[in-house]
C-alpha cells in the first residue's frame, strides 16, 4: 500500500473505531460486535466495495453508528477502486454502475430509516419522523454525491491527461514537420548551388585534361576532374539522406541500431548509403593528399559508423593542413587496439610555400569532436612544440 492512501485510509478507521468506542454503551455486546465488524471492513473497502457496504449495513440499523456505513457508500458512488469507469458518470445513459450506486444509497435509507424492532418503542409522531426522514435522506445523498464528485474530478483529470499528452505529441510531429522542412530546403540550396559549381569544375577539368599539352598538366587535370567526380557522388549521398523522412534518416544513420525503417519517401532514395566512404577508401584519400602525407591503416572489421567517423577524421585534418600547414610533412596512423579504433593525425610545421586563400568557416575541429562523442569517443586536437598540430581521436570499435 502507498504512503498517501494509507493516511486518510487510517485516519478513517481511527475515527470509526472513535465512534465505536464512545458508543460502546448503548448497546449489548452484540451491538457491539456488528459496530467493531463495521469498522473492519473499512479495511477492504477499496478493493471489495460491495461486501464491505453489506458489512456496515447491520451497524446502521443500530441507529447511532454512521461513519463506517457512510464511508463504504462514498467508495462504492465514487467508483469502488478509487478509478472512474469510462462514460461514468459523463454519459446520460443509465449504466450497471448507476444502478448499483442507486441501490445503495436507497439500501442506507431505508436501514436508517426504519424502526427496526431492537431499537425500542416506536414513535410515529410528525416531528421526530419527519427528523428521522432528513437524516436518512442526509445519510444517504451526501456521502453519494460526494462519491460522484470525487469520480468525475478524477475521470476530469484523465481526461486532462489525454489532452496533455495529445498537445505533447502534436507539438513533437510539428517540430518533426519543421525539421522535414529545413533539411528539404538544405537539399534543395545544396543541389542547386554546390552541384551546379562542382559540376562546371568536372567539365572544365575535363576539356582542360583534353587540351593540355604537357603530361603533367593531363595528370593535374584528371586528377581534378576524379575528385570533381567524387564530390558530386557525396554531395549525391547528402542530398539523398536529407530527404529521406526524420525517422528514417535517424534510423539509417545509425546503423548499429535495432530497428530500421523500410518506407521511404522516394523509391528512389532506399539505393542511398548513407555510411558514405569508410575505412576501405582511406588509403585512396592518402594517395591523393600529396608526396608528403604518409600514413597507414591497420584496421579492419569496425562497424560502418565507426569507419566513416574515422574516414571524415582523416579527411578533414588533411583539409586543415592544406588550409594552415602547406607543405607540411604528415603522418596519419589508424589502428585497432584492445577494441578501439586510434585514429591520429599529425602534421609538422609548415612549409615555405604561401598557404592557399581557402574559405573557413571554423567549425571543422567541433564537428570532429561532435562524431566523436555520437559515438561514445573522445578527440583531441593540440598544437606541438615543434610547429605541428595532432589530432587524435579513440573510437569504440566493438
Amino acid at each position: 500500500m502507498r504512503v498517501r492512501p494509507a493516511v486518510p485510509q487510517a485516519a478513517l478507521i481511527a475515527l470509526s473505531a472513535t465512534e465505536v468506542w464512545a458508543t460502546r454503551s448503548m448497546g449489548g455486546s452484540l451491538a457491539l460486535a456488528v459496530a467493531c465488524t463495521a469498522t473492519a471492513a473499512l479495511l477492504v473497502r477499496r478493493r471489495l466495495p460491495l461486501l464491505a457496504f453489506a458489512a456496515t449495513l447491520p451497524a446502521l440499523s443500530l441507529g447511532y453508528v454512521w461513519l463506517a456505513p457512510m464511508a463504504a457508500l462514498y467508495q462504492v458512488a465514487s467508483g469502488g477502486t478509487g478509478r472512474a469507469a469510462p462514460g461514468w458518470p459523463g454519459r446520460s445513459r443509465v449504466t450497471p454502475r448507476m444502478w448499483v450506486t442507486g441501490g445503495c444509497a436507497a439500501a442506507v435509507a431505508v436501514v436508517s430509516f426504519v424502526p427496526w424492532p431492537w431499537l425500542g418503542t416506536i414513535d410515529w409522531e410528525p416531528a421526530p419522523t419527519i427528523l428521522a426522514l432528513l437524516l436518512s435522506a442526509l445519510l444517504a445523498t451526501a456521502p453519494t454525491a460526494l462519491g460522484l464528485l470525487g469520480a468525475s474530478r478524477q475521470e476530469l483529470a484523465a481526461r486532462l491527461d489525454e489532452l496533455a499528452e495529445s498537445r505533447e505529441r502534436e507539438h513533437r510531429l510539428a517540430a518533426e514537420q519543421a525539421v522535414v522542412w529545413e533539411r528539404a530546403r538544405l537539399a534543395r540550396e545544396m543541389h542547386d548551388t554546390v552541384a551546379h559549381h562542382i559540376s562546371l569544375i568536372a567539365v572544365q577539368s575535363g576539356a582542360l585534361e583534353v587540351t593540355a599539352q604537357s603530361q603533367e598538366a593531363r595528370e593535374a587535370a584528371s586528377a581534378v576532374r576524379r575528385l570533381s567526380r567524387d564530390a558530386l557522388d557525396e554531395l549525391r549521398r547528402m542530398v539523398g539522406l536529407l530527404r529521406l523522412p526524420v525517422t528514417q534518416a535517424t534510423d539509417t544513420a545509425n546503423p548499429t541500431g535495432a530497428t530500421t525503417r523500410a518506407d521511404t519517401a522516394n523509391p528512389a532514395d532506399a539505393a542511398v548509403t548513407p555510411s558514405g566512404p569508410g575505412l576501405g577508401e582511406l588509403p585512396a584519400l592518402l594517395a591523393t593528399a600529396g608526396p608528403r602525407v604518409h600514413g597507414r591503416v591497420e584496421a579492419a572489421g569496425c562497424p560502418a559508423d565507426v569507419g566513416h567517423a574515422a574516414y571524415r577524421i582523416v579527411q578533414e585534418s588533411l583539409t586543415n593542413v592544406r588550409k594552415h600547414a602547406t607543405g607540411a610533412e604528415t603522418e596519419v596512423v589508424v589502428r585497432l587496439a584492445g577494441g578501439r579504433l586510434l585514429v591520429g593525425v599529425r602534421n609538422g610545421p609548415p612549409g615555405d610555400a604561401p598557404a592557399p586563400a581557402l574559405p573557413s568557416g571554423g567549425h571543422g575541429l567541433a564537428g570532429l569532436r561532435e562524431r566523436a562523442a555520437q559515438l561514445g569517443g573522445t578527440l583531441d586536437a593540440s598544437a606541438q612544440p615543434d610547429g605541428g598540430f595532432l589530432v587524435r581521436a579513440v573510437l569504440p570499435a566493438g
